[in-house]
């Protein structure tokens, strides 16, 4: 069975959630109300990780309350790795559809990064150390996802959208002509964060040692891969996103002896 498909449309449910839940709340119904930044339903409240650690950061008071809203996202990474930025978060499905647009334009990018584990924690380090130092939430500032969903909000509900917009429009045209898929590969915060829940069982893609002997060499793995990574080489986390596209990209996965898979 093909992942894409199945996750495309987790994709479109969580891009229809992000304007549903505004219209809904819009006519008095709050059953489900937030953002990407934190989200409630009914009794249920789940934060962002590093939003929720903002406020400890900043004011450095242990607030168990809002750590708990962080619980649920922070164990769901810890199981299923870093599935919200490729299952749900609304600016990778935009950056994978503009870079689906710049391949066939056959646009060319100044810098190819490649994987970017010390630019990524460097980035966060310095995000965290700037709340803890001046009490500045940075970190709210550079949520994609929680940006996308308030302002998709807001249009609802006041016909207008803020300037914060304008830093998703930076991110396309950077990964438009600068780097391919920079920020979700290098640079996103809320994916580093999340790329830090992780252990020894942790859901990842490998190529098994003795399934590996069925790989042919055709590379359509790693030439899926839009975060510049190659499946065949191992070592993909922390910035894997388990998006599945080279699964399904190889040539070889039919019969038992499947070289990639999804793996706990």
């Amino acid at each position: 069975m093909k992942i894409s498909p199945i996750r495309k449309a987790a994709q479109m449910l969580s891009i229809a959630a992000m304007v549903a839940v505004p219209l809904a709340n819009s006519r008095g119904i709050s059953v489900v109300s937030g953002s990407f930044y934190s989200l409630t339903i009914g009794p249920l409240t789940m934060t962002d990780p590093i939003i929720a650690l903002q406020p400890l950061l900043a004011t450095l008071n242990l607030d168990w309350g809002l750590l708990a809203t962080a619980f649920i996202p922070a164990g769901l990474a810890l199981v299923l790795g870093r599935v919200f930025c490729s299952w749900v978060c609304p600016q990778n499905t935009l950056s994978e559809l503009f870079d689906v647009i710049g391949g066939k334009l056959g646009l060319s990018h100044f810098l190819t990064p490649g994987p970017g584990t010390l630019i990524r924690y460097s980035l966060l380090g310095l995000i965290l150390a700037i709340t803890l130092l001046f009490g500045f939430p940075l970190a709210s500032l550079l949520s994609a996802p929680g940006i996308i969903s308030t302002q998709t909000a807001r249009l609802i509900y006041e016909g207008v959208v803020g300037l914060e917009l304008s830093f998703i429009g930076l991110i396309l045209l950077a990964e438009f002509f600068v780097a391919r898929r920079i920020w979700c590969g290098n640079l996103c915060p809320v994916g580093a964060m999340l790329g830090l829940f992780r252990w020894k069982r942790t859901l990842r893609v490998i190529m098994s040692e003795e399934a590996g002997r069925a790989c042919i060499g055709c590379r359509e793995c790693a030439r899926a891969c839009q975060l510049g990574l190659n499946p065949m080489t191992g070592n993909l986390a922390p910035q894997c996103h388990n998006c599945g596209a080279c699964i399904d990209a190889c040539r070889q996965m039919t019969g038992d002896n499947k070289p990639l898979s999804f793996r706990l």
